[in-house]
């Protein structure tokens, strides 16, 4: 027999609805100059974080302020993460086969690679002499694919024809596998004897730069140009000038600062369900908050809580 029961979802964190309108974030302006790391430190004491920015309803809480000519924000690019070693956040490379970041952690960069030279350099290519290179993603260079055998080996294959690496990759996906996935010394010797001297082509590898410090997915973005340049080859960290828009910019460098303080909200959800189970059941209503609760996390829904309360028959008629 079914029982229909009214229940209260209350979660605590976030807003859903029209509460999306609600501002998440409130903005604080530090008037000390310090290096970005330092600024990031003073924001997670006192604050929240270094101010991220998801949409242009943020940039427009933010209060006008003319002491300064650029202040620091919390979007960066880490080189711990790509640069000395194959990491494992957001901005770290990832293989296309995948979408993950390196199993083994095997790399073969060239002399003085991977650089992230004018802020362009977001695919890689590999030589004949078996280094790795990073490279623009629009060139169009030669490629390999791969695809697996019978065997669960590995079979590489050459194609001549020379494409962008997103067109090497959907040309892969089409006719093998994928582009190129290289995780040790023994498969990255099986590519280079496919290729020609003189040649370079496209491996699977790539990454998607900066990221946010408060770890929050937004790709909201306000380059003043000709920014990112990454001038010198040493820009990994961003502000802001009084305009409200964005440049690359050494993370040693001295600037104000703006920081965000993350706004705790709750809602509550009202639903009348229907089940052939008992819902005041304790352990019936555990299990329909952790599935709530992965489909909010599968949705990009961070930092809540939810809590579920059964509303009386008594409260119910009234």
């Amino acid at each position: 027999m079914n029982k229909q029961t009214v229940g209260t979802a209350l979660l605590f964190g976030f807003c859903l609805g029209s509460c999306l309108q609600f501002p998440l974030r409130k903005y604080y302006y530090v008037n000390q100059l310090v290096t970005w790391p330092k600024a990031q430190q003073f924001c997670r004491e006192h604050y929240t974080d270094l101010a991220t920015f998801e949409s242009l309803d943020d940039i427009k809480r933010l209060q006008p302020n003319i002491s300064y000519s650029w202040a620091w924000i919390g979007l960066w690019d880490d080189p711990n993460a790509w640069q000395t070693a194959m990491g494992n956040k957001s901005n770290s490379w990832r293989w296309s086969a995948t979408r993950e970041t390196s199993k083994t952690g095997y790399r073969l960069w060239g002399t003085g690679d991977p650089n992230f030279k004018n802020s362009g350099e977001m695919c890689v290519s590999m030589a004949n002499a078996g280094y790795w290179y990073d490279a623009n993603c629009e060139m169009k260079r030669e490629f390999i694919c791969y695809k697996v055998t019978e065997l669960n080996v590995k079979q590489h294959v050459f194609i001549a024809t020379p494409a962008t690496w997103s067109d090497a990759q959907s040309y892969c996906r089409t006719h093998h596998t994928d582009l190129a996935m290289i995780e040790n010394e023994a498969e990255n010797s099986a590519v280079k004897q496919l290729i020609p001297v003189g040649v370079d082509v496209w491996i699977g590898l790539y990454r998607v730069p900066w990221s946010w410090s408060d770890k929050s997915p937004s790709l909201f973005r306000r380059w003043v140009s000709p920014e990112p340049d990454n001038y010198g080859g040493i820009q990994n960290c961003v502000c802001e000038n009084t305009a409200h828009m964005w440049g690359d910019e050494k993370c040693s460098a001295t600037k104000v600062f703006i920081c965000e303080q993350v706004v705790k909200t709750s809602t509550t959800v009202k639903m009348t369900m229907t089940s052939d189970v008992d819902l005041t059941d304790p352990a019936v209503n555990a299990q329909v908050l952790q599935q709530l609760g992965a489909l909010l996390t599968n949705q990009g829904w961070t930092d809540f809580k939810v809590k579920w309360k059964i509303v009386s028959k008594k409260n119910k008629e009234n």
